[in-house]
């Protein structure tokens, strides 16, 4: 399939609310070497919209855009569920803890895929991935932003670095 036709039919899909199908279609065409920035970037423009930090978030970034250190990215996905389980357990969350407890979750999946992507023995799912639009659109619907919601499908399709340089290209 073209990557204007991939582009084009998870567009669909996203718009018809199917973000995990259009996640999918995405993940799977992109080039393997590039899954672990891509999911990075997704979280970086999460970050910088919501002005929300921590540094787990910030370690799974890292992690993702420096590839001779992704065999760490395992090690670096505990850190972040350690964090993410802590910050679940405070009940009720403030409106800026919620917000943070879905970028930590954005960032096991960053963790994931960048570990996944140096072929390891003990994967996590294969389809870690795909999920990353189904929580990036989770947080859209919560801040009801059109400017953002126009900045993340770019981030998620890769628009402005020429529609998803290498899809098809898995390997």
């Amino acid at each position: 399939m073209a990557t204007n036709q991939i582009l084009s039919e998870a567009r669909n899909l996203w718009n018809k609310g199917n973000a995990l199908e259009a996640g999918k279609l995405i993940f799977e065409n992109l080039p393997v070497g590039t899954r672990p920035q891509w999911a990075a970037r997704v979280l970086r423009l999460v970050v910088d919209r919501t002005g929300v930090k921590s540094q787990p978030v910030e370690l799974a970034i890292s992690i993702a855009n420096a590839p001779k250190d992704w065999g760490k990215a395992h090690d670096v996905f505990s850190t972040v569920r350690k964090a993410t389980l802590e910050l679940g357990r405070l009940k009720p969350l403030s409106a800026p803890q919620t917000l943070l407890l879905r970028q930590l979750g954005l960032a096991e999946l960053v963790a994931k895929v960048t570990y996944n992507g140096t072929n390891p023995d003990d994967e996590f799912d294969e389809d870690s991935g795909w999920w990353v639009a189904p929580l990036l659109k989770n947080i859209l619907d919560s801040l009801d932003d059109e400017k953002f919601s126009a900045a993340a499908w770019s981030a998620l399709s890769l628009d402005d670095e020429g529609p998803m340089s290498g899809a098809g290209d898995k390997g």
